[in-house]
């Protein structure tokens, strides 16, 4: 049921909910993921608080314009028996993580960064004549969450930065757990068999905390609505991520009131990049979940909500 509009030069799908006379909330999602990801009833709830919702899809994914394509030597590789591919991908993935695990940024290059992605979003805002909104944005999101705060404060209410970092580059926040690195690996290698609803499962595998443990057929269920939406798994997202400056030292420059939510089991974005985020911003609340990872649990979203609609109040 949504619409495609040109926005800061590209085509954005979007997708409204809820009475357009009440204020705005728009929802960013992470890397690599359409915004289908949002769970339908996260959505119904904020409606129900009397809010007008905004999901769209960010560049590279869902329905709005695709930058990255596959590699010409993905082809190569699906010639490759399975156990040649693994040796393969080890090395590449070694040169992808420093010696303490942590993600490497190579591309002096990108197509795009997080700023062209925050763009995106003002421009959409502006487009659907909506003056000001609220920001919720999760992961990769919560990163262009925070830029928008910071570079088009005028477009901004609030912010709820969820499960996010000040910066993957700053080398004085933890990295990404071993499991996760060799669950990129098998993804990886099931990608390039054309197993996509595989290698995200794996993926997700990791990212789900112990408090609620994962399940896969459910988890499947709802992954292939997301999938048909339209899945890039060749997003240049990371790019942007790593060709984006760490935040940390212009975070006090945020004025609007925030909430900042984060799992204490996150695999890829450890608690301490959540907690550097809510220092930096004065007066930031925080909603710490003990035993989550990097997901925002259905059992969770009648607190995660009534966080949320509370830390808005704020802004009168």
């Amino acid at each position: 049921m949504g619409t495609t509009v040109e926005a800061n030069n590209i085509n954005i799908w979007y997708e409204e909910f809820g009475d357009k006379s009440n204020e705005t909330i728009l929802l960013i999602m992470g890397a690599n993921a359409n915004c289908m990801q949002w769970d339908q009833e996260f959505i119904d709830r904020l409606v129900a608080n009397n809010f007008h919702i905004v999901r769209f899809d960010n560049r590279d994914v869902g329905k709005s314009t695709w930058f990255g394509k596959e590699p010409v030597f993905n082809k190569f590789l699906k010639l490759l028996p399975n156990f040649l591919l693994r040796i393969i991908v080890n090395s590449i993935f070694g040169l992808a993580v420093d010696d303490k695990g942590r993600f490497k940024f190579n591309n002096p290059n990108p197509e795009y960064n997080l700023s062209d992605m925050a763009k995106d979003a003002a421009s959409l805002l502006e487009v659907l004549n909506i003056k000001k909104a609220h920001i919720i944005g999760a992961s990769m999101g919560g990163m262009i969450t925070q830029i928008l705060a910071l570079d088009h404060p005028d477009k901004v209410l609030t912010i709820t930065p969820i499960m996010t970092s000040p910066g993957m580059q700053n080398d004085s926040l933890s990295g990404p757990t071993e499991e996760l690195l060799e669950a990129y690996k098998k993804s990886f290698v099931h990608n390039v068999r054309g197993r996509i609803e595989d290698g995200v499962v794996e993926i997700y595998r990791q990212l789900t905390g112990s408090r609620f443990p994962f399940d896969e057929q459910k988890f499947r269920d709802k992954l292939k609505p997301v999938i048909s939406h339209g899945n890039n798994p060749f997003a240049l997202h990371v790019d942007a991520v790593g060709a984006s400056p760490d935040r940390t030292t212009r975070l006090h420059e945020i004025k609007v009131p925030a909430l900042i939510i984060h799992g204490t089991e996150d695999a890829i974005l450890p608690l301490d990049h959540g907690i550097a985020v809510a220092d930096g911003i004065k007066d930031s609340k925080r909603m710490i979940m003990e035993g989550v990872g990097h997901e925002i649990p259905e059992e969770l979203l009648p607190e995660i909500v009534s966080e949320i609609v509370e830390n808005i109040k704020r802004v009168s």
